[in-house]
């Protein structure tokens, strides 16, 4: 076996491990590979435990194979979860000469073979024979048990073979290393591994120390999650592409899979291990346990009453409104409050359901367990983040009314007078030197002058309610949060300038036709004509009179495109700049709604549990000297063909050593998926349709239409929703 990997747990019980020299039994995972394996170690304990918890092997078998079913499948179908082998702490120094002397003489044995072999050629068919048998006997006996330090006693052999499948078992050296810089207490020591009851040589021995995932802190991840990157403006070579098409040398994905289950694995175990704690203890931590329960039982009860009380008034006020005439109408014109509080609504509904998880890979793999949690509470946190700012919205624009209520009137004056109504007179004259049409400029100037009269006539006799209006978005987002404000706020502006938006209409559809009598008119001169079968101009013979009166058709309308283009130019601004606030407004709104609040939280807290790739630190070695403990030199005599005598001295060396690290998401790789899922496809074709239809004289769109709700109006009964909540507590609790 060329190479072979051990994942050593960092954090598991390192006191007790320099204070006794017992064996140790490991349980975990083996991974065999072509040339290589890796071995998963999740937890070990010691045989003196193992025998005062689980009265019989039977029921250590049955602990384990429980422990192996709560696996992922994938985990299951890779290696299955079993008894790895033992460990002790420190070798005794005439074990370590032993396997020394042992591995010397078997090398020296077949030293011995292949010179013997070299002079007896002739003698093949009777090397085949008996004698050839009882070699290759006696090398498999020796291949299976070569060292004293591997004999197993009663307990372990017996667990390997009842417990064990297949044969594999290892031996480790674990002791403590003076030798490195950083803080490294226990060092495993590969002795001996055995696959299919045979001893496998390792040429390089790779120990990886890891921390134990636990849920809440941190997890291992290759990065498949991360954002795809940027495709390369360049071509990529075939030779790189088939490079890539290659399966990977080493598929770490069980590896990975087995490291976040390891701390589930080892749950049982230690579980059954820690039975024997003292009573005292015990009592008290059950006392504060059950309080602990009481209490929350009693909150998650109160907690789910005000839900149903909340989910009653939800379902009255949408039966209330679903019975009014106008119900219809009222959509339409506050379509923006109407959507935000629909989308409100079906949150506080379907809030029990999200919390909900039933899911074994969320108590078993960390990673899962993470991406569940993180999913089942940026429902909540949403609604959460959502009300605080809508609290301090409400609470400023309560405390500010007067204030705002003057810059109101002080806006609508300006817009009014300075803006639409002075706008309209220089467009009457001669604007930017511009000789126009006078008659055509005096109709649409009074045209639009009286809309804005008859429209700023009824804003004065609404102002009046101004402060009412204000009071209602305070309260609005008081009760409902910051998006319902200003989703109401949207429609206000939309409402407050709809006479800016029925000139602009007008105008355009003006413009519009003056620019498509032109064209046909341009058509005609050309002997051209537009097929809208073929959607396409064919050659068509106009006759002297289409001509004549073509041409004097083209003359005036023609010169009185000038003015429309202008007055359609001036309200075409002012009505993108609405509709570019609105907008604004809008994608704001969406940023609210599908920011990860969650997610960043605990990006900012806790940034170990978003993995993006795996990073392997080594272990550098320390310049102090090594005690004779650390590296102990066996020497031993043996004897050439020449007849000289020499001297081998082994010295057990340290295995590379590394730890595994891991690279982190930033703050774009965390809450840029979110954004991309709203935004994605909708700026260009929204900008290509602005343009189109400002250029054209069409219909300009006024929305992104980006708010959409991903949770459905829920129904059901008042008991049914109670236990619903009452479930929900417990699962967001746990």
């Amino acid at each position: 076996m060329e190479r072979c990997r051990i994942w050593w747990p960092r954090q598991q019980r390192q006191p007790e491990l320099e204070s006794v020299s017992a064996r140790y039994v490991m349980f975990g995972w083996l991974f065999p590979h072509a040339g290589s394996v890796d071995i998963v170690v999740a937890a070990f304990v010691s045989q003196g435990e193992i025998l005062r918890s689980f009265p019989s092997l039977d029921t250590l078998q049955a602990t384990i194979l429980s422990s192996d079913k709560r696996m992922p499948i994938t985990l299951q179908e890779s290696a299955a979860f079993t008894i790895l082998g033992d460990c002790v702490m420190h070798l005794p120094r005439y074990f370590e000469a032993c396997c020394v002397k042992e591995k010397y003489q078997l090398l020296q044995t077949q030293a011995v073979k292949t010179k013997h072999s070299a002079k007896n050629q002739d003698s093949s068919v009777v090397s085949n024979g008996s004698l050839g048998s009882e070699d290759q006997e006696q090398s498999r006996n020796n291949r299976k048990w070569e060292c004293y330090c591997s004999v197993l006693d009663g307990f372990l052999d017996t667990c390997k073979k009842s417990v064990v499948k297949g044969g594999n078992w290892v031996h480790f050296c674990c002791r403590p290393e003076k030798c490195f810089k950083r803080n490294v207490n226990q060092i495993p020591m590969l002795q001996h591994l055995y696959l299919d009851d045979q001893n496998v040589e390792i040429n390089h021995c790779h120990v990886i120390l890891y921390d134990v995932p636990i849920a809440g802190r941190n997890h291992f991840s290759q990065g498949d999650d991360a954002p795809h990157s940027l495709k390369p403006p360049f071509k990529k070579p075939n030779w790189i592409c088939d490079l890539q098409k290659r399966p990977p040398v080493l598929d770490l994905d069980p590896i990975v899979l087995a490291l976040n289950c390891s701390n589930a694995a080892r749950v049982p175990v230690a579980w059954k291990t820690a039975n024997n704690s003292s009573a005292a203890h015990f009592l008290l931590a059950t006392v504060f346990e059950a309080l602990v329960q009481l209490l929350q039982h009693l909150t998650g009860i109160v907690l789910a009453s005000v839900l149903t009380i909340v989910y009653i008034f939800i379902q009255l006020f949408r039966k209330c409104l679903s019975h009014v005439s106008k119900y219809s109408m009222l959509q339409k014109v506050f379509r923006h409050s109407w959507k935000n509080m629909h989308l409100r609504c079906c949150q506080i509904l379907y809030w029990p359901v999200s919390l909900q998880d039933t899911s074994l890979s969320s108590s078993v793999n960390v990673e899962y367990a993470h991406k569940a949690a993180i999913k089942k509470h940026a429902l909540w946190s949403n609604i959460i983040m959502d009300l605080l700012m809508g609290f301090i919205l409400g609470t400023a624009l309560l405390l500010n009314m007067e204030t705002i209520c003057s810059w109101t009137f002080s806006l609508l004056h300006y817009m009014t007078d300075a803006v639409l109504r002075s706008g309209c007179v220089w467009l009457m004259g001669v604007p930017a030197g511009f000789k126009l049409n006078t008659e055509l400029a005096e109709l649409l100037g009074m045209i639009s002058l009286n809309a804005i009269q008859i429209y700023s006539t009824l804003w004065f006799i609404l102002g009046g309610f101004l402060r009412h209006i204000i009071q209602g978005l305070a309260f609005s987002g008081i009760l409902l949060g910051f998006t319902v404000p200003v989703s109401f706020f949207i429609d206000i502006i939309q409402l407050a300038t709809l006479h800016v938006t029925l000139l602009q209409w007008l105008i355009s559809l003006i413009y519009s036709r003056q620019i498509q009598t032109v064209t046909s008119l341009w058509r005609l001169f050309r002997g051209r004509k537009w097929n809208p079968l073929r959607q396409r101009l064919d050659s068509y013979d106009y006759t002297v009179e289409q001509h004549v009166v073509g041409s004097l058709l083209f003359t005036p309308v023609l010169l009185l495109l000038p003015t429309a283009s202008i007055f359609y130019i001036f309200f075409s601004i002012l009505s993108s700049t609405i509709i570019c606030l609105c907008i604004v407004l809008e994608i704001a709104i969406s940023i609210i709604h599908c920011t990860p609040y969650a997610a960043l939280f605990l990006w900012v807290t806790r940034r170990q549990r978003f993995p993006a790739g795996l990073l392997f630190l080594p272990v550098l070695f320390s310049s102090v000297s090594t005690d004779d403990d650390d590296a102990l030199p066996v020497e031993y005599c043996s004897t050439s063909a020449s007849g000289e005598k020499k001297t081998d001295i082994h010295v057990h060396s340290v295995p590379l050593v590394s730890e595994l690290n891991c690279n982190y998401n930033t703050l774009g790789q965390v809450i840029g998926p979110h954004y991309q899922k709203v935004f994605k496809g909708i700026a260009l074709p929204f900008c290509k349709q602005l343009a189109h239809g400002i250029l054209r004289g069409a219909r300009i769109p006024t929305t992104l239409h980006l708010l959409s709700s991903p949770y459905p109006w829920m129904h059901i009964g008042i008991r049914e929703y109670w236990m619903l909540c009452r479930g929900a507590t417990k699962q967001g609790r746990n």
